[in-house]
Formats: structure tokens, sequence, C-alpha cells
């Protein structure tokens, strides 16, 4: 085993032996084998500023701002403040990870061609940084192919926004609208990520970056965004929204019609009558396989102007203060005429 020496100190670093890390991954492990955190942080800056990552391509800030109470003394509560700012890191990850591959997972897994760095806190309320970088590799999907900083903004900004309640948020870039317009992806490029299925694995995250919030907090709420542009805030309204009920263990019938489906992540909307809204839908575990068609069926009904009301059996997920946020179907059939 040849040993990689930092960059900026010169200590010894297991990998490589030679002094520039010829990969993403030994660049990470030069720029924090440090246990002195703060020495870490300006090791990774130092790397960056002088260009030692040779595969990144793009660098994204995240600002994350907490506002009010202890905040505003340029502090926050111990554990509750610690864990916000894992659940805010983790839920960055996870977005971070669907942007690149296209997969949505519920826990902060291994990146791919991309990794993300945290800078300490400075005053103005209490800030810190998230930066992600993203590596040189080809892209793995459609939506990360530009590697630019607009649509990996906007992609963050939809899916934390639909994470949180606003159901209606939906991409404003034209790179990633004319995407997810698409019915198929460009050649050889996975399709994107799945907003809705992405929203929902991202509640366990945003529970925890919550936490400081609301009477019983230290915190009037958080704002996260690029720089110099706010891309959502986190307030009570959030926190209500990302904490939920349990599930319902009795099945209740809804009517309604598909306005939207997605065949491979079987995610989809629909306009619940009763609700009057429409309501993000998927099928459960013991959805039979021979109703999928129903979905479809009433999908097109409703694009085309014909009949498309299904009758639903579902299990409602509710928010905190008990707002319907989608459906789990068990099964669905054609709503007699």
């Amino acid at each position: 085993m040849h040993t990689t020496l930092c960059a900026v100190c010169q200590k010894g670093v297991s990998g490589s032996d030679r002094h520039l890390a010829p990969s993403f991954r030994e660049a990470k492990r030069v720029a924090f084998h440090h246990q002195d955190l703060h020495h870490s942080f300006n090791t990774a800056e130092s790397l960056l500023s002088r260009k030692i990552i040779m595969p990144v391509l793009s660098q994204h800030r995240i600002r994350v701002s907490y506002q009010g109470g202890l905040a505003d003394d340029h502090s926050l509560p111990g554990y509750d403040g610690a864990t916000s700012i894992d659940g805010i890191s983790r839920a960055v990850h996870i977005a971070t990870h669907a942007y690149m591959t296209g997969e949505v997972v519920s826990r902060a897994t291994a990146l791919r061609n991309a990794s993300i760095i945290i800078k300490p806190a400075r005053q103005g309320s209490f800030i810190f940084e998230l930066i992600v970088l993203m590596e040189a590799n080809p892209a793995t999907t459609a939506a990360a192919v530009a590697l630019t900083a607009a649509p990996f903004y906007d992609f963050l900004k939809v899916a934390f926004k639909r994470a949180t309640g606003f159901l209606d948020a939906e991409p404003e870039t034209r790179h990633l609208r004319n995407l997810y317009q698409r019915r198929e992806p460009p050649p050889l490029q996975k399709p994107p990520a799945d907003l809705d299925e992405l929203a929902e694995k991202l509640e366990g995250s945003l529970q925890a970056a919550h936490r400081p919030i609301g009477p019983e907090g230290s915190i009037n709420h958080i704002d996260i965004g690029r720089p110099r542009e706010p891309l959502v805030t986190f307030n009570t309204a959030t926190k209500d929204w990302v904490n939920t009920r349990e599930e319902a263990p009795a099945l209740t019938v809804y009517q309604g019609n598909m306005t939207r489906y997605n065949a491979l992540s079987r995610n989809g909307r629909a306009f619940i009558d009763q609700l009057g809204r429409v309501v993000p839908v998927r099928p459960d575990a013991d959805f039979p396989a021979g109703d999928l068609g129903n979905l479809t069926w009433s999908l097109h009904g409703s694009n085309t102007g014909s009949r498309n009301k299904l009758l639903m059996r579902a299990r409602p997920v509710s928010s905190a203060s008990g707002l319907v946020k989608r459906l789990l179907l068990s099964d669905c059939h054609a709503a007699p005429e």
C-alpha cells in the first residue's frame, strides 16, 4: 500500500503513491483525513481553489440560514440543532443522488460522481454552507447531463417544495421542463427521478431538518437557497406537513381521475372528488397487477376528455394536522356512469 501526501500538511493518507490524488474519491480522502474538523474545511477549500481535485466539473453552493430565536444570537440548540443540520445534509445528499443517477433512495448512501462538503457556520443569524461537487465523469441521467447550476438548483427546489406541501411545484428551467415532458429519455441516458417519489423519500430527513422550529423549538424558520436566491423556506406549516400521522388502517373509497401516471415508478396523481384537489397516489403492495390498466385508462380519459372516473380503495397518508398528503391504492375500477 502506497501513501498519498496531503496537499496542505504533507501528512500521509492511504491511497495512491502520487502527491496529487488521481481520482475524486482519492481527493476526498486527502481533504478529510484530518481529525481537526476546521482543518478539514480549510483543506477542502484549498484543494478546490488550487484545482487539486482534478475531476470536479461543477461546484454548487447551498446556503442554509436559521432565523429567529437562538439563531439571532448566532446559536442553535445543541441536540435539535445538530439533528437539523444532519437532516438537511441528508436531504441534499438524497436529492443529489437522484439528480445524478435517476435513482430514488431513502437513505444517504454513497454518492456516485458527486460529493458534498460542509463549511463552518458564520455570523448573520446562524448560517452554514453545503458545497455539492460534481465529477467530470459522463452524467448518467438526462437531468444531470448539463452539469450547470440552474437545472440542479431547480431540481432541488422542486423536490424540497413538493416534500413540504407545495404539490404544484414544477421545474422552471427549460432543460428540466423539456426533460420531464418527454415520454422517453434521450438515447443512452436514464430517465430522471420521479419527483413525487423523491418528495416522499425526503420526508424522514426533512422531519429531522425541522426539529428546532416551532413553539416547542428555538428557531422561527430556516431559509435554504443558492448564494443570492432563496429556494425554499422551512417553517411551522412545512413542519406540520412533513410530520406524518400513522397511516389509516382502514380503507376509504375515493372517486377521482388520474391526471399523471409514471409506469416505471408506478407513482401518479389523481384529482379526488371528495377532496376537491389533486394528490399524489401510488399502488400499495397489495394492489392487483390487473388493475394497473385502469390507471392508464383513467389518464387517457383525462387527456382526451372522455370517461375517466375511478373508484379507488386507498389508505390515506395525512400530515400532522390531518391534511391528506397521498393515497396508497389497494385497488381501483371504473366508476359507474
